[in-house]
């Protein structure tokens, strides 16, 4: 497996500014941010929409903003973190934690696609319009704070 290049972003967003916008959108922000998918795995849980934002925030840091044709959706979480992410997320999350005291303890593998897909290839293999993107994030909460770290890869030989 070849992966010559990875895409890092972080969000920290205050746990109540984050929580007054999900309780403001109710069902319409969980629809916007969330896919079907990642509301059926996390329902039930009050920090689901939260916790998704912020991820999806890093991962739009990661492959360079919300190119055109961007939508919430381009990021779906898919379930546990991969074992090709979790050396790389271990790393970064301990440089995130010895400068900001936070600990990342969450972390799931996530399917990237549409323009934010395009974006990431634009950015890691221009030449390969048709390799797989790979995803992964941890994320935490501390102090009124939750910290999201985003991972982005291509896989060039297409063995993700």
């Amino acid at each position: 497996m070849t992966r010559s290049a990875v895409l890092v972003g972080v969000d920290i967003v205050e746990t109540d500014r984050i929580a007054r916008t999900v309780s403001d959108g109710g069902a319409a922000y969980g629809r916007r941010v969330t896919t079907p998918a990642e509301r059926e795995l996390h329902a039930g849980s009050p920090l689901a929409d939260a916790a998704s934002f912020a991820v999806k925030e890093s991962f739009i840091k990661a492959v360079g903003g919300r190119p055109a044709g961007f939508d919430w959706h381009d990021f779906e979480e898919r379930g546990e973190e991969q074992g090709w992410a979790t050396p790389l997320l271990a790393e970064a999350a301990s440089a995130l934690g010895t400068s900001t005291e936070l600990t990342l303890t969450t972390g799931a593998s996530y399917t990237i696609r549409g323009a934010s897909r395009r974006a990431a290839l634009a950015r890691l293999a221009p030449q390969e319009n048709d390799a797989p993107v790979a995803g992964a994030a941890r994320w935490g909460l501390s102090a009124g704070l939750l910290v999201a770290l985003a991972i982005v890869t291509v896989d060039s030989k297409g063995a993700l």
